[in-house]
């Protein structure tokens, strides 16, 4: 099954609260009450957020979080490859020669072809997308 991992998830639903009060710096607690997770597993995404960009900190007293950049700017593949490194659905699609098969394999060239269909989904889909039901047409359009 392919799926992303439980932090990437978490950073989506964090990234998401954040984005639906953009001019608001929110603390790790207020995150994690308000998404029912707790506290160091919201301050461990947001490090890692912070490390990408994704999202800054603001020190003090009145301290916490807020988006770098607008909503619409952030991608669903940013937010990918920010938390789990490279995009790949199979070893053959982020570094070559991994696989013992790979020089037999007749698979690669789709598998790579599908991975970077996937990853165009992925880089036309936003935070700000995320925070409204998807359809079908939309996502054929590219939203």
């Amino acid at each position: 099954m392919l799926r992303i991992a439980k932090l990437t998830d978490y950073a989506m639903l964090i990234l998401s609260q954040m984005a639906k009060q953009p001019d608001v710096v929110l603390s790790t607690t207020c995150l994690a009450d308000t998404l029912h997770l707790t506290p160091p597993t919201v301050s461990k995404v947001l490090k890692i957020l912070s490390d990408s960009q994704l999202v800054n900190s603001v020190r003090g007293a009145d301290g916490g979080y807020h988006l770098a950049k607008a909503a619409n700017a952030i991608t669903l593949a940013d937010i990918i490859l920010a938390m789990e490194g490279d995009f790949g659905m199979t070893e053959c699609c982020e570094t070559a020669n991994l696989c013992g098969l790979d020089a037999l394999c007749t698979l690669r060239e789709n598998w790579q072809k599908i991975n970077g269909m996937v990853k165009g989904l992925l880089d036309t889909l936003t935070i700000a997308d995320m925070l409204q039901p998807l359809t079908l047409q939309g996502l054929h359009n590219g939203k």
